[in-house]
């Protein structure tokens, strides 16, 4: 008959033992480790169920038990601890990672948002993706666009409506929801 076999019903008669006189001191002292009540009892549970599993040779003095338990369940302490860092480290981890895609993503979004919007400008007729450039890409107003290209004011405003108007049926219907308020904003702003 196996060695360990025989020893078994012993040394589980001697963990009962030990796990009814040090429970609830154990509990407590991890729970100054861990603060929370539930995973202190369950690191001290653990302690004892591994002390079975593994057949552990404990030491025959009792101070030596006791430093033994107090020893094991401080290490299972710090062990869940480092757990604990491991999880928050790469739920941190990855939330920022989450946030850097979406930030990606919207960056994309814009990059495509614009080169549509110049694309569209440089289809249009030379008037009216010259004076489109000048108002809304160079930021100038209606009255130096007319003094810089020598034409009336009036001429500025309808090449620019025209211009809006063409946009609308070149860009689609998604695009031009965002982009021409955008526009008119612009146009408003640079009367």
């Amino acid at each position: 008959m196996d060695k360990n076999l025989q020893q078994t019903p012993n040394l589980l008669a001697l963990v009962e033992t030990l796990f009814k006189q040090y429970y609830p001191r154990l509990c407590d002292f991890a729970l100054r480790f861990v603060g929370d009540e539930d995973v202190a009892e369950d690191i001290v549970q653990d302690v004892f169920a591994r002390l079975c599993e593994h057949h552990v040779q404990l030491p025959k003095a009792n101070p030596a038990i006791k430093n033994f338990l107090y020893t094991s369940v401080k290490n299972a302490c710090l062990n869940n601890l480092r757990h604990l860092q491991v999880v928050n480290n790469y739920t941190e981890a990855a939330k920022e990672m989450d946030t850097h895609q979406e930030s990606s993503l919207e960056h994309i979004i814009h990059s495509e948002m614009v080169a549509a919007l110049f694309e569209a400008i440089e289809a249009l007729p030379a008037g009216c993706s010259l004076i489109l450039r000048k108002g809304f890409l160079d930021g100038l107003k209606n009255h130096e666009i007319a003094a810089e290209l020598g034409i009336s004011i009036n001429t500025v405003r309808s090449q620019k409506q025209r211009a809006i108007g063409l946009l609308k049926e070149q860009l689609t219907p998604g695009m031009a929801h965002i982009i021409l308020p955008l526009l008119a904003l612009f146009e408003k702003i640079s009367i």
